[in-house]
């Protein structure tokens, strides 16, 4: 079995077990539901179907639902849902749907709407169902019989002009198999509005949990590999070596080694653990962990940046390992970096330094030099380091010329920092937009992955992003929300080797799309 290691953080990745932990020293979002009054949640199971699941674990309970999904309808092959960068909203009627929001949003940022019966849906609800790339329109019980209303024609007249539309059913099947569904391109009976019901069904939708299509006239539906969300028990591995790696994870904590952290395991493509831990700082009045917010993961920006970038060129003919700097990048010429081979540099055999700290040359005295810095963004100085730091965008050239200028070893592994401030440079000369955006559209967004995201001040507010340091030899301040890394800084926070920051579960997600070989939710990301 390979095993991929990377020492930064203590990240682990096997070929069926995935551990993702990440610390520094150093929102759940939610539900865009109207202000309406639900009913309670179902927590007991109250059909002749399922009420014996009363008396089971939790796991048993799972796992005897899932056996008993439907999926009646499934024109075009709408389910499962692969592309999550599409518009997607939801708009739930009649019983508590929060479980099963609350579990798509674990995947992705849907739009959820609920009415409390069908004549309280609005107008202005049916319009927003038709301004999405799909729409999902789910019925939920209310009472003990499961008893689902018929679905009036004015509403089933409205889906007539939605192109994608699902309907989820959480309760009676029988109730409702007569009905006409032909205004929907899928439908799934889901027996019961219990919150196990709505978690399952949830990710049946996405792809994360198969359908089997166990009776005669029923459908199956294969998994899409998306991750699931599980529990030890369904993977076979016993509870206690949970609690014994959350008892790593606070014993850190204790100990002063980090005030906080995010664990997250994940076995045969099924999570078992996905917990936060501690707060973002040690001072007592610091903010606690929680599973949406981010962390700065450094050098796994190599990874889950520049090398999944390079591998989507490879595989569509852009990008050749065989070719040289120089074949690509005219700046090289008549340097000693010319005729490195791709090949090599990116498997830090080019004999290149570690690093280079280029961020000494802006000082003078202890203090950044005003020739090179400003305290305010304006033409010529746009390149964000940090709070009030911008640095002249000129400056760049003169960080290239620095490193043409510093010797190569002789060739053999030496890990290295310089090797991906060169693959920016050809990537985005061969893509035509910044390293950020294209990952960002083409692979991030439709992977569902929220927290992932080069700059993220730019997309969240600064509470949900962890601290790293306080710097006190470069920026004189605590770094928060710009990139730990002085020479990523130094690019704007957009670079080869560092930048990216994302929670534990994209961090994940990436990570399945490797084992998986390039696939995930169903589509081929790169070829392996």
């Amino acid at each position: 079995m390979k095993i991929l290691e990377i020492k930064f953080m203590r990240i682990s990745l096997l070929a069926v077990f995935s551990v993702i932990f990440l610390s520094f020293c150093s929102f759940n979002e939610s539900d865009k539901v109207e202000n309406i009054q639900k009913p309670e949640p179902q927590t007991s199971w109250t059909s002749e179907l399922f009420i014996k699941n009363n008396k089971l674990t939790l796991h048993e309970q799972e796992r005897l639902f899932e056996k008993e999904l439907i999926l009646f309808k499934n024109d075009d092959n709408t389910l499962p849902i692969g592309d999550l960068s599409r518009k997607i909203t939801v708009l739930s009627v009649g019983g508590n749907p929060d479980a099963f929001h609350t579990t798509l949003n674990r995947f992705a940022n849907f739009e959820v709407l609920y009415a409390p019966t069908f004549d309280a849906i609005s107008t202005a609800q049916l319009n927003q169902l038709k301004q999405a790339s799909i729409a999902v329109f789910s019925l939920h019980s209310k009472d003990k019989n499961q008893l689902i209303s018929e679905i009036p024609e004015t509403i089933k007249n409205e889906f007539q002009e939605i192109r994608s539309d699902v309907l989820i059913v959480f309760g009676n099947s029988s109730s409702v198999r007569n009905q006409n569904f032909e205004c929907f391109s899928s439908v799934v009976l889901a027996h019961e509005n219990h919150e196990i019901a709505q978690r399952s069904t949830a990710q049946a939708l996405l792809g994360a949990l198969e359908i089997k299509g166990h009776q005669n006239g029923h459908l199956s539906m294969q998994t899409n590999g998306r991750l699931k969300f599980s529990t030890p028990q369904e993977v076979g591995i016993d509870s206690s070596y949970i609690k014994k790696i959350e008892e790593i994870a606070l014993g850190g904590i204790k100990t002063g080694a980090y005030p906080g952290c995010q664990v997250l395991v994940a076995v045969n493509n099924k999570i078992i653990l996905n917990n936060s831990y501690g707060y973002h700082t040690y001072e007592k009045n610091a903010k606690k962990v929680e599973n949406e917010d981010l962390y700065d993961i450094a050098s796994i920006t190599k990874i889950a940046a520049s090398t999944l970038l390079t591998m989507k060129l490879h595989s569509e003919g852009k990008f050749d390992l065989s070719k040289t700097l120089g074949d690509y990048l005219e700046e090289t010429k008549n340097t000693t970096y010319s005729n490195v081979k791709i090949r090599a540099m990116m498997a830090h055999q080019a004999g290149f330094v570690p690093y280079i700290p280029f961020y000494n040359r802006t000082k003078e005295n202890g203090q950044l030099k005003p020739t090179i810095y400003s305290t305010s963004k304006k033409e010529g100085y746009t390149l964000a380091v940090a709070d009030n730091i911008f640095m002249k965008d000129t400056y760049v050239d003169s960080m290239y010329a620095q490193i043409y200028k510093t010797p190569r070893s002789e060739q053999g592994f030496k890990y290295s920092d310089l090797c991906f401030y060169f693959t920016k440079k050809i990537v985005e000369n061969l893509i035509g937009e910044s390293q950020h955006t294209y990952l960002l559209k083409n692979i991030y967004e439709p992977m569902g992955l929220r927290t992932m995201r080069y700059l993220p001040l730019n997309y969240f507010p600064k509470e949900r992003i962890t601290p790293t340091e306080k710097d006190n030899y470069f920026r004189n301040q605590l770094v928060q929300g710009y990139v730990h890394d002085q020479g990523a800084a130094m690019l704007g926070g957009v670079a080869g080797h560092a930048g990216l920051f994302s929670n534990a579960y994209d961090l994940a997600c990436i990570m399945q799309l490797f084992l998986c070989k390039g696939n995930y939710g169903g589509k081929q990301y790169f070829s392996a």
